[in-house]
């Protein structure tokens, strides 16, 4: 449940969205490693405080521009890369894709969370893996 982690949303410092590199109309911040992602990947059995600290962790978090953040939802890189170029009319380029995966990975590991459910191709693109 999200109000578990007990995120305090805050004001993005820029009208730049991270993954298109674009101006955007409305900007907010995302999570990275969403909060869905990490609670299905280990952080279930964390701490309130450790879920906080997550939450709230500003490595975590980039402004984005509101409807990719909406587009992205909870999805991990390969699911936000395929709703990109949906072809549902919200299509948007990811012009900081290996920013973004290396981020997420930096993210999973240092919180432990399992990688079981990502495909490894994703990161071994950006070289990571």
């Amino acid at each position: 449940d999200r109000k578990d982690f007990n995120y305090r949303s805050y004001k993005p410092n820029t009208s730049i969205g991270f993954y298109t590199s674009k101006t955007c109309d409305f900007i907010n911040i995302d999570h990275v490693v969403s909060l869905k992602d990490a609670y299905e990947s280990g952080a279930a059995s964390w701490s309130n405080s450790k879920k906080e600290a997550f939450a709230n962790d500003r490595r975590n978090h980039v402004p984005s521009c509101g409807r990719v953040n909406s587009s992205k939802g909870s999805a991990a890189p390969k699911d936000f890369l395929r709703r990109s170029s949906d072809g549902k009319g919200l299509d948007y380029k990811i012009v900081r894709w290996c920013d973004y995966v290396t981020k997420y990975h930096a993210i999973k590991t240092k919180y432990t969370l399992s990688f079981a459910d990502n495909d490894k191709r994703i990161f071994s693109m950006c070289e990571l893996e």
